[in-house]
């Protein structure tokens, strides 16, 4: 009879597995939004000379701002799992879930919209692209290193199918004729062929390569846009990709649903709670009644 009172409807396995996998991302999310922080503090110093507004658009947009966006919700979203998995709490627990279930509805949707609009996404992403890495490459170090290590490690240069023609857009590289920079017309270093190999490198390879003709621009430089170029590295590890999407989208609706059978559980058991409360003042108002009846006799 006493194990029948004591029994629980939520499963150990279910809370503390949810526990685990959340700690491990709360520990991440922490360390991302301290990196993005550190390099949101470098990135402000890099920008004292501009305006406030202009200062705070170039940090959210940087790499840094969007590390402590992304730190930020792992953070929020994994703590509310970890600790309402922990404590029982229910209000965490809901705001995990469903937190979880717009991300999926989300990443659904974006995936939805690049399947039947392939072209119109495409060109979606590269403009936004563009319009931040190619206009902003100089305003920002972590921009710059960044989009350098996108066109030294996927062999490309600019953004969109325009390819190297793209740095027209940038201030420093505008080959319009009021333009005073000694880069006018070129394009960044890291654009040139043979750049990771610094011992025998030239670092001013990619000057008036504008000007150039694709075929005669290609013994120098890269040609094709990093959007194109990383297309192509999916393409050609397909299999690599889908399974660490499907892995991932797998995991996510893994802990969804441990979320919600842990909310249900609670649920369950706290009406179980209830009930035997209830129950039990009955059965005390039973056991007076006889004998106040026979005191007032």
């Amino acid at each position: 009879m006493a194990r029948r009172r004591d029994y629980s409807y939520i499963s150990p396995c279910v809370k503390w597995t949810l526990f685990f996998f959340n700690f491990i991302f709360w520990l991440f999310g922490m360390l991302v939004l301290a990196i993005g922080l550190y390099g949101v503090v470098f990135t402000a110093q890099d920008l004292h000379g501009l305006k406030s507004v202009e200062t705070a658009y170039i940090i959210i947009t940087d790499l840094s701002g969007v590390m402590v966006v992304l730190g930020s919700v792992i953070f929020i979203v994994s703590f509310a799992g970890c600790v309402g998995a922990l404590r029982e709490n229910l209000c965490l627990l809901k705001l995990y879930f469903w937190s979880l279930t717009i991300f999926l509805i989300a990443e659904l949707m974006f995936a939805i919209a690049c399947i039947i609009f392939p072209w119109k996404s495409r060109e979606i992403i590269e403009h936004l692209l563009s319009k931040r890495l190619i206009e902003e490459y100089r305003e920002s170090q972590n921009t710059q290193n960044f989009v350098d290590f996108l066109q030294t490690e996927f062999a490309c240069c600019g953004i969109t199918v325009e390819g190297y023609l793209d740095w027209n857009a940038n201030e420093y590289f505008n080959c319009s004729e009021s333009s005073p920079s000694a880069e006018k017309c070129g394009v960044p270093a890291s654009c040139c062929l043979n750049r990771k190999n610094l011992t025998h490198f030239d670092f001013m390879c990619g000057y008036d390569m504008q000007n150039k003709k694709p075929h005669e621009a290609s013994e120098t430089i890269y040609t094709g846009g990093c959007v194109t170029s990383i297309i192509q590295f999916l393409e050609s590890n397909l299999y690599w990709a889908a399974g660490v999407i499907f892995g991932i989208t797998l995991f996510q609706m893994y802990v969804t649903h441990q979320a919600r059978s842990l909310m249900d559980q609670i649920s369950l058991q706290r009406s179980r709670w209830l009930r035997r409360q209830r129950d039990e003042e009955l059965e005390g108002h039973a056991y007076l009644l006889p004998k106040q009846s026979y005191y007032y006799q």
